[in-house]
């Protein structure tokens, strides 16, 4: 009996310390930053914060995420900023100097020159993103959960201007080449910087505090700009 005991209780240890061990993640799938092979820039700078972790990755729609770290369902969610959520802790450095490209006809690219040049315009981006602050008033901003459904509504021109990631974009257009049509694609229309955001509890500001004690040395070092080079193969988007 006492060992049968014994065992059940370096069970229980053993599971407890899995538990504590694994780091919950909800992101949305970026190409180069979130693979879904757990490869890319974001899961590279993970693994370099927590490289004695376990990682469980939920791939969802970004608004999604948000409401899981809102709700303290997950520990970490990927390439986010203080004002998108309610109650959870983002960390004060940034990882990325996030730059929203645009689709749009040629007639708009032509004469484009700052997102002034959107107001009284029909601009649409993914749900969750939120870059209408970033624009100035005026402009008609809708989001939805699709890119695919945006680029059909710009083609049919119902819209007339796509906000959203140049690698997600092209990404796309070569899976369903039905999708291109004479559009432009707009560079750097929006800019700001982005990080890792925790969820509001302790174990989230135990992750927190270790993530802010290692990017300042992973800057210092110069390892954060080599892991942007590899993973993105250009450091544009470096925060520092």
């Amino acid at each position: 009996m006492n060992g049968l005991r014994c065992f059940l209780l370096i069970c229980l240890h053993c599971s407890a310390f899995a538990d504590s061990n694994s780091i919950k993640i909800a992101t949305d799938e970026w190409l180069n930053y979130s693979n879904k092979d757990q490869s890319g820039y974001y899961f590279g700078l993970l693994q370099r914060v927590f490289p004695n972790h376990s990682y469980n990755v939920q791939f969802m729609p970004y608004l999604r995420s948000i409401a899981m770290l809102d709700q303290q369902q997950v520990d970490i969610v990927f390439g986010g900023a203080a004002d998108d959520f309610t109650r959870a802790n983002c960390s004060t450095f940034p990882i990325e100097i996030d730059r929203s490209d645009m689709l749009t006809s040629p007639e708009l690219a032509g004469h484009y020159h700052s997102p002034q040049d959107l107001i009284g315009k029909q601009v649409v981006s993914q749900l969750g993103y939120d870059w209408q602050d970033l624009l100035p008033e005026g402009v008609n901003y809708r989001e939805y959960a699709s890119l695919e459904q945006m680029i059909k509504l710009l083609h049919h021109k119902r819209v007339d201007a796509v906000l959203n990631y140049q690698e997600d974009i092209n990404h796309l257009l070569e899976q369903k080449p039905e999708l291109a049509g004479d559009y432009v694609l707009v560079e750097n229309v929006l800019h700001y910087s982005s990080t890792f955001c925790f969820s509001a509890n302790p174990r989230g500001r135990y992750l927190q505090t270790r993530f802010d004690k290692t990017i300042p040395m992973l800057v210092s070092s110069g390892e954060l700009k080599q892991l942007m080079l590899l993973e993105l193969g250009s450091d544009d988007n470096y925060p520092y």
